[in-house]
């Protein structure tokens, strides 16, 4: 990978122990565990796959054989992926100079490739089915992990292989604090409830929220609601290429300023995904990260009054050669 000025790059996948080697010269080695190996053979292109016992406190063995034969001053790692004790095992195992490569891959995955793009769109479409089903069930009475276990239901029958996050409803004083997972909690009239979930297809991440009750809500907490909404829209129809990142967080956050929750958006108006929930770009302010085609991000300003409720609208927006598409469809109006 010349472009970083290192002789090879290494990515561990913590989930089954594998290694990526990606050399300057074009030279590609996947490690991986001995159980995985006849699998990883049959589905993916890297011709040159190794293995590894998962049960040999010794399993980095199969590396320094790997890194012995080619001469390199610098290794790039991604960090993130890496723990603590597999970075004193590397640097046991090579005396070449580490470099974190954390940042440089972040900006290399925010443009996803047309076959990305395929997947999330899927997992974009379970995503909308699962929000639909959870919604039609709500009723007086029903628990925050109720509905939550709905959706998850609904997802693993729809293909999704796990949860980009843990599903959570937060209704009444639980969404003002927030908190991020569902509770005993029963909803009740009067309260407003969010509820933010996703799924992962093929390896790839979707993220929606939606706002609902069971009615019996004050003008004040509608109009909150209204803002929300009308400022994710309003967001949206802004996003192109070429438009700064913090130039559609600013149209979000002047719009919720304008209707008086200026002092109850706390957080950014969006973020990139893909193989993560939480990827590059991030629509903010003092981000100056031009969109371009192929970037992927989520839209969801939010606003949380102690006393009334949080109401946020979430969906996926594509950027296109020629402007955006909203990958997420489930119904957006206050029920």
């Amino acid at each position: 990978m010349a472009h970083f000025s290192v002789d090879k790059y290494i990515r561990f996948n913590p989930a089954s122990f594998s290694i990526l080697f990606i050399s300057n010269t074009g030279d590609v080695v996947f490690l991986v565990a001995v159980l995985d190996q006849k699998r990883v053979k049959k589905t993916c292109w890297i011709k040159d796959i190794r293995s590894f016992p998962e049960d040999n406190p010794n399993y980095l063995e199969p590396l320094k054989n790997i890194l012995d034969k080619r001469k390199m001053s610098r290794i790039g790692v991604e960090f993130s992926t890496v723990t603590v004790e597999r970075e004193n095992l590397i640097k046991e195992v090579t005396n070449a100079e580490l470099a974190n490569l954390d940042q440089d891959m972040w900006v290399l995955r925010a443009i996803k490739e047309p076959e990305e793009i395929d997947l999330i769109r899927t997992a974009a479409k379970i995503a909308d089915k699962a929000m639909i089903k959870a919604v039609e069930s709500i009723r007086q009475g029903i628990k925050e992990y109720e509905i939550s276990a709905i959706a998850q239901d609904v997802m693993m029958k729809a293909a999704a292989e796990g949860l980009s996050f843990e599903p959570f409803v937060m209704s009444g004083e639980n969404s003002w604090l927030p908190q991020r997972f569902s509770s005993e909690k029963e909803l009740k009239k009067g309260e407003l409830a969010l509820f933010d979930m996703g799924c992962i297809f093929k390896g790839y991440c979707s993220d929606i929220t939606r706002t609902f009750s069971l009615g019996g809500l004050t003008d004040e907490q509608k109009n909150m609601f209204k803002a929300a909404y009308e400022a994710q829209q309003i967001a949206i129809k802004s996003i192109r290429p070429g438009v700064k990142a913090e130039d559609v967080d600013k149209i979000a956050r002047d719009y919720i300023k304008e209707k008086g929750f200026g002092d109850y958006f706390p957080h950014l108006t969006g973020h990139g995904l893909g193989l993560d929930i939480h990827e590059m770009p991030i629509l903010d302010h003092g981000v100056d990260t031009v969109l371009q085609p192929g970037m992927i991000v989520t839209v969801e300003p939010g606003i949380y009054v102690e006393g009334l409720g949080a109401a946020r609208v979430e969906d996926m927006v594509l950027i296109t050669d020629k402007g955006h598409e909203v990958l997420t469809s489930a119904p957006r109006e206050l029920i």
